[in-house]
């Protein structure tokens, strides 16, 4: 009996296939993260309301809250800061799921790419990131829709859609969204999402 010739093994490449599925995959995740934190901003914009509303009164803590936030006067929802306290009463646009989600990809973008800065640096970025994000998307809205969905009045206003005495507040909120980002990005977590469900045996 002649020796066979013992073919090594073919190296295993991808395929076309495989690289469509990976690609899918993570946009597919992509679109997951921007809903989280759409949601997420969303949420804390109504929390946001009943925070700005009674800690403002609050000595030392009172000073993050001295922006003059409001609604444009033609929506008749400013009542909102005279609610009572009990209510625990907030409001928001379905538009800031946008804002929201935008302002969370170029926070990861940023900790990316800037992950061995000092937090504290991270921060002051993140924080000037969303300063002129809500700004610049505060006109957008204002010219797409006819209303001011947010803007502020107080002496610190910047082109009346963001104020620099709300800086600070954008800043730890930017630290909040970069932990976030962390979390959903668990090697764990993001092969639990992306990896296809093999349908069940019958």
């Amino acid at each position: 009996m002649a020796n066979r010739v013992l073919r090594k093994p073919k190296k295993q490449v991808k395929v076309r296939a495989q690289v469509r599925r990976r690609g899918l995959a993570e946009l597919g995740y992509g679109v997951f993260r921007f809903f989280i934190y759409g949601l997420f901003g969303v949420a804390l914009e109504i929390v946001f309301y009943n925070l700005v509303r009674n800690l403002r009164s609050v000595p030392v803590l009172g000073l993050l809250f001295q922006f003059d936030w409001q609604v444009d006067k033609a929506l008749d929802l400013g009542a909102v800061w005279s609610v009572p306290a009990v209510s625990l009463y907030g409001q928001c646009s379905l538009w800031m799921f946008f804002v929201y989600g935008v302002a969370s990809f170029c926070i990861e973008f940023i900790y990316r790419n800037a992950s061995d800065v000092p937090w504290a640096v991270r921060a002051l970025v993140y924080g000037l990131v969303i300063f002129l994000w809500e700004c610049l998307s505060g006109w957008l809205l204002y010219w797409g829709t006819g209303y001011k969905i947010w803007f502020y009045a107080d002496p610190g206003n910047f082109y009346e859609m963001t104020s620099w005495r709300i800086l600070p507040i954008w800043c730890f909120t930017g630290l909040v969204v970069e932990y976030l980002y962390r979390q959903l990005m668990d090697p764990d977590l993001v092969k639990a999402i992306e990896t296809v469900t093999p349908t069940p045996e019958v």
